[in-house]
């Protein structure tokens, strides 16, 4: 292993094979830091059981300004000391576990990697400490590697799914401070009062996910391909905003991705006497919360472009 960029480029990383560490591969390691090359530059790190201290060391490498590194396993303390033994930098190591090294940390930190041993992968739990912590803030960054076929994690409240990228066997997840949002519906087609629905959106939450739903009770004039493009493009210009088909329900994609609130457009009482009845169900049975904002034009709906589209073919 390698530094990959920076003032200690090509520095080598010592590393130990067995199970109690498990090192990030130079490709990894790269595809990490192209995903937070925005967020490495004058940061305050933490490597949280960092073993060989490679992502720490990276960032210094990179710009960081100051690295805290956290681990309590001997073996990994040994190497690690020496890998920094390398360097001269500003730098602590705290030689005790992540729930007795967090309170002795006493200034924000912006940056935070999250790569536990094979033993240690109650992702929540660790998240949770962080949330409690008085180290995080707005600003904060976390990243976690786990292995692609490890089963999906609950994200405590307060933090959200920013990006999630896989590389061969392992997946990159990016963890920010703050809460995203779902607007559901089957979009047939998306239209200006749902473009104008995530823009007030991005005004409350900070990551939009428009989902496209099945309805049963509808027959889809466009294809889920094509609405996922119309869409996608829709909202190329706005930044945290994703778009996804799930095959379920709302609450259930909600619950799948740690989602706690649903935004609805309503366009009259009758739409609001309509969404309210869906969104006490929703709250009873699966905790999730309905914001509800009145559409910008009343009279635009999918409902009225899709017959004006039928219209249309029919003239022809």
């Amino acid at each position: 292993m390698r530094v990959i960029s920076g003032k200690y480029k090509d520095l080598t990383i010592e590393t130990l094979r067995d199970r109690s560490i498990r090192p990030t591969t130079d490709r990894v390691k790269e595809s990490i830091f192209n995903l937070i090359q925005q967020d490495c530059k004058g940061s305050i790190v933490l490597d949280l059981f960092s073993g060989t201290g490679a992502l720490g060391i990276e960032s210094l490498s990179r710009g960081a300004k100051k690295a805290y590194f956290v681990d309590n396993s001997r073996k990994s303390l040994s190497i690690l000391k020496r890998n920094l033994s390398k360097i001269d930098d500003n730098y602590v190591i705290l030689e005790r576990s992540y729930e007795k090294s967090l309170p002795l940390i006493k200034e924000k930190v912006s940056l935070i990697f999250i790569d536990p041993p094979y033993d240690m992968k109650n992702y929540y739990n660790i998240l949770n400490h962080l949330i409690n912590s008085n180290i995080i803030d707005a600003n904060t960054t976390i990243v976690i590697e786990r292995e692609k076929t490890e089963k999906k994690y609950k994200i405590p409240f307060g933090l959200y799914l920013y990006k999630s990228r896989s590389y061969g066997g392992s997946t990159i997840d990016i963890i920010k401070v703050g809460h995203s949002v779902v607007i559901p519906g089957t979009f047939d087609p998306f239209t200006k009062g749902h473009e104008f629905l995530v823009e007030q959106a991005l005004k409350e939450f900070s990551k939009v996910n428009v989902v496209i739903l099945n309805n049963p009770n509808k027959t889809p004039m466009l294809s889920l391909k094509k609405r996922l493009l119309i869409i996608k493009d829709f909202v190329r210009k706005f930044s945290n905003v994703d778009v996804y088909y799930y095959p379920g329900l709302t609450i259930d994609y909600c619950n799948d991705n740690n989602i706690r609130f649903i935004v609805r457009g309503v366009r009259n009482n009758a739409d609001f006497n309509y969404e309210e009845e869906m969104a006490k169900w929703n709250e009873k049975n699966g905790g999730i919360k309905t914001l509800f904002f009145y559409a910008k034009d009343i009279d635009i709906s999918s409902t009225s472009i899709r017959k004006s589209m039928e219209y249309d073919k029919t003239k022809k």
